[in-house]
């Protein structure tokens, strides 16, 4: 039996572990610096409804710095607080903002810094501190030439320190590239970085920060001979050589991908409604499947979850479009399988042939227009009409597919010279497009109104009083059973 129909006590009893993160002390993210930071924004914007988006582990904080806000505003100025999220605390949080008519939002700690359009926002990362000592000692044993190249990216909670530390590590290292946040007015280069000086595919990566997806995420958008990690929130923090892609990651991905090309109908899971270019990436994904005859669902459930999607039993396999920093791609939990927008352009996209081990992206704006891994949809339909694309075969069922017109034009026409007694099956030869035709085949379709053709029915008194004993029945004599049953 599927997990994603177990009971709730697998949940009470997988507890998330306890991370750095969650005993977060005031002075690492608030302090009189980040007060007039967000002050002067504020009278920049000319805001007057302002939202503070917290994630749990700064919730004992929120009353000191809406404090600190208030008292350094005019009266006229409203505050909310947002505590609850809709898809990711990592995401800003448009739509909660939006039910206070919040002009603008201010977010605090971890960001996946995804684009976002239609409101200002400012970013109040968290501060924690790093020993550079003791980071220049354990580089200097690593990296012994003086002129190797090194790209330096950093987890956001040390945004501060490295740029305390950027001189000093360049004076050290003159070939080192340290990477720059993308400001919202900058186009970034790679996910939400901006580099002075490309990265060169021979190169070095360093990453200073945790093993999580923010780290995945910067180290398969990447192509190094070796990626180096340093978490200083270990007690003696080393240098640890990492493989982004291993083996049995990618084989997880492979099989998801295969999935996605036998699958008949597809959902398209729409996680974020701020993200700049959401609308696209979904439109782009319809259009490639529709060339390859599949269906298409467009779903938005907010927090995605295994029992929310185990509800779409008809749909073949998921493709998530949302913050690149969303875990559930490495959960094992769901009913069917789960995609990135990268993923699914590999199955339905036929001219991206064994492009996953050449590279990756989690972020779904790089498929866009003007982004890395563009490619127009135009072209493959060209390619799909002049081409005859060889039939494929499937690694999980072993049946054909990718059948075309003229591939059974030509077998038929085959046959017909050589033997009588080969007739081909015809597969493929119509497909259906339109996703309500799925639901034509179903004996029961849901709740029909059938207005007028059914003959109306009288009104009647419904019962009353509590499910074990209603008050229709405390007048009617109960039988033995029943008395045994109420009596104490």
């Amino acid at each position: 039996m599927s997990s994603a129909f177990s009971s709730g006590d697998s949940i009470i009893q997988n507890q998330s572990p306890v991370t750095v993160v969650d005993h977060v002390r005031l002075h690492e993210i608030w302090n009189s610096e980040q007060k007039h930071r967000c002050l002067r924004w504020i009278e920049k914007h000319n805001l007057q409804r302002v939202a503070l988006q917290f994630p749990d582990s700064i919730l004992p904080h929120i009353v000191q710095i809406v404090n600190d806000l208030k008292s350094a505003l005019v009266d006229e100025l409203c505050i909310f607080v947002l505590a609850d999220t809709s898809y990711g605390s990592c995401c800003i949080d448009e739509i909660a903002a939006a039910h206070a008519n919040a002009d603008g939002i201010v977010h605090f700690g971890h960001a996946c810094l995804s684009k976002v359009s239609r409101i200002p926002v400012l970013y109040v990362f968290f501060q924690f501190k790093l020993e550079e000592g003791q980071l220049l000692a354990t580089l200097s044993r690593e990296f012994v030439t003086r002129n190797i190249h090194v790209t330096c990216f950093y987890e956001d909670c040390y945004t501060d320190a490295m740029d305390e530390m950027r001189d000093t590590l360049v004076d050290r290292f003159p070939n080192m590239v340290i990477a720059n946040l993308a400001k919202a007015d900058q186009k970034a280069d790679i996910m939400h970085w901006k580099l002075d000086t490309p990265h060169e595919s021979n190169g070095l990566v360093l990453y200073i920060g945790r093993d999580n997806l923010s780290f995945f995420n910067t180290a398969v958008a990447l192509k190094a001979t070796q990626c180096y990690l340093y978490d200083p929130t270990k007690t003696d923090p080393q240098l640890e050589r990492t493989d982004a892609f291993q083996a049995k990651w990618l084989r997880r991905r492979y099989y998801a991908i295969e999935r996605c090309m036998d699958a008949g109908s597809i959902g398209i899971v729409v996680a974020t409604l701020s993200t700049k270019g959401y609308l696209e990436i979904v439109s782009r994904v319809q259009r490639l499947a529709k060339t390859r005859g599949v269906r298409t669902y467009l779903i938005s459930i907010g927090k995605v979850n295994p029992e929310k999607l185990a509800n779409f039993i008809d749909i073949d396999c998921f493709v998530l479009v949302g913050c690149p920093e969303n875990d559930i791609f490495t959960s094992r939990d769901f009913f069917r399988p789960l995609l990135s927008v990268f993923e699914a352009e590999m199955a339905l996209n036929q001219t991206w042939k064994e492009k996953l081990l050449t590279c990756y992206t989690t972020n779904f704006p790089d498929l866009l227009p003007n982004g890395r891994l563009y490619s127009n949809v135009d072209d493959v339909l060209l390619e799909i009409k002049g081409a005859n694309e060889p039939a494929d075969v499937s690694l999980i069922t072993g049946k054909a597919r990718n059948v075309s017109h003229r591939n059974i034009a030509d077998t038929e026409s085959k046959a017909n010279e050589t033997c009588t007694d080969v007739a081909s099956k015809r597969r493929n030869e119509l497909a259906q497009i339109s996703s309500a035709d799925q639901f034509t085949s179903r004996f029961w379709q849901g709740l029909e109104q059938n207005l007028g053709h059914d003959v109306p029915a009288l009104v009647q008194m419904g019962r009353s009083g509590v499910p074990i004993m209603y008050e229709n029945e405390r007048n009617a004599q109960p039988s033995n059973e029943q008395q045994e049953c109420f009596l104490p």
